[in-house]
This record gives structure tokens, C-alpha cells and sequence, in this order.
């Protein structure tokens, strides 16, 4: 008699495995749905950990090749990083727990141009070398000022918890405006942080390399 009720245990398992396999195929399908209905800007070239990209409530996993959309919300996980190439060839890495989106991708258009969005953390962009294709500004917005970028390499992100830095580390330069006025950067390896969004930027300075290496690492890929 103890033996039956194992016996109906083993039959019961295929009957339970079924359904929930059905279930992730389901959701695995519904993923792909989704991707494929998604007007692409770019692709993840590297990843690593946990990341994902969606619009609302409704989130997609990233791995490698996957596609990044118009409107894209961008979100990595702790210890996270993510690589992505836009069609233009401009490469975007960011860091852990950062939320990241695309709120404008016109290439080629009179009043088009790209702008970005950080919400938190941190990340870097190298802009692509073909400055012809973008006719308007290229332009990351942050809760503290926005970002203008003419063709170059430079990192910006939240160091401390309110305050935002940015460092110029090669090309024409930034600029940083916001409520309180408009400060340019020019010269490789130097930055400055906002401390508010009224309060106008400060002039930069040469980082020192510790510094610099502490920005770095929040970006850098395990090896």
C-alpha cells in the first residue's frame, strides 16, 4: 500500500511538467513577438549579467545581436554591463543599474537629430566618425542638465548619489547646460560635476587619474 502513492507521484510529473513547459514557450514566443514588432535604432554588441529593454510594463531580455528600438527604456541589473551599437555606428556602454532610454533617433532629417535620457547610474558614448548622417544635435538628457555632444568619447554619470559628473576623454568636445547656464568642455580628460539643476556648471578640471579610473570601472567589462 506505501508504494502507490509514489507510484501516482511518478505518473503525475509529466502531467505537471507539460503545462509549464507550454507556459514558457508561451512567454519565450511572446519575446520574440515583441522584438520583431520593434523599430530598430541599434543592436546589443556586448552584455553582460542581466539586462533588459521595453516600454510601459512590458520588458524584454538582452542578449548579444538582440535589437533596441525607437523609444527603448533601458535597465541593467547589479554588476551589469551593456554595449550598444545605434545604426550610426555610435557605440553606448552602460554601467550597473542604470535606466537608460532612446527618446529620439532621427538620422538624416532637417529637424532630426538623437537624444538620449539617463534617469540613474552611469554609462559612456563614443559617437560614430560618419558626423554626416546627423543633422541635428546629438543630446543626452540627465535629472540635472543636458549633455551636447560633437563628435567625441566621454563618460557621465552619478558618482555620488545627486550629483552628476560628466569627463570629455577624446574628441571636439561637450557641452553641459542647464537652468543655470552653459559651461563647454574641450580638452581631453577634464570634467565637472552638477550639483543641481539651477545651480549653473562649473568650470572644469583635469581630472586626476584616480578619479578617472573610478569612472572607468563603472563601465568596464569583466575581462
Amino acid at each position: 500500500m506505501m508504494k502507490l502513492p509514489i507510484m501516482r507521484r511518478k505518473a503525475f510529473r509529466p502531467l505537471l511538467f507539460g503545462p509549464l513547459l507550454a507556459a514558457f514557450a508561451l512567454l519565450a514566443s511572446f519575446g520574440r513577438a515583441q522584438a520583431a514588432d520593434v523599430e530598430s535604432v541599434g543592436h546589443v554588441s556586448r552584455v553582460q549579467g542581466l539586462s533588459f529593454a521595453g516600454q510601459g510594463a512590458s520588458l524584454r531580455a538582452l542578449e548579444t545581436n538582440a535589437i533596441i528600438g525607437r523609444k527603448d527604456v533601458l535597465k541593467t541589473g547589479p554588476a551589469s554591463r551593456l554595449e550598444i551599437t545605434l545604426l550610426d555606428e555610435t557605440v553606448l556602454t552602460l554601467g550597473a543599474d542604470t535606466v537608460f532610454s532612446v527618446e529620439r533617433y532621427d538620422l538624416g532629417r532637417k529637424e532630426g537629430g538623437v537624444l538620449l535620457k539617463l534617469a540613474k547610474g552611469a554609462f559612456r558614448v563614443a559617437t560614430a566618425k560618419i558626423d554626416s548622417l546627423r543633422d541635428g544635435p546629438f543630446e543626452v538628457a540627465t535629472p540635472l542638465g543636458v549633455i551636447g555632444i560633437r563628435g567625441t568619447d566621454f563618460w557621465g554619470g552619478f558618482l555620488a548619489q545627486n550629483e552628476l559628473s560628466v569627463l570629455l576623454i577624446s574628441g571636439k568636445g561637450v557641452y553641459v547646460v542647464n537652468d543655470g547656464g552653459r559651461m563647454e568642455l574641450t580638452r581631453p580628460m577634464e570634467g565637472l560635476t552638477l550639483q543641481s539643476l539651477t545651480t549653473p556648471p562649473p568650470a572644469p578640471s583635469l581630472w586626476s587619474p584616480e578619479k578617472r579610473q573610478r569612472a572607468f570601472r563603472t563601465v568596464a567589462f569583466d575581462e
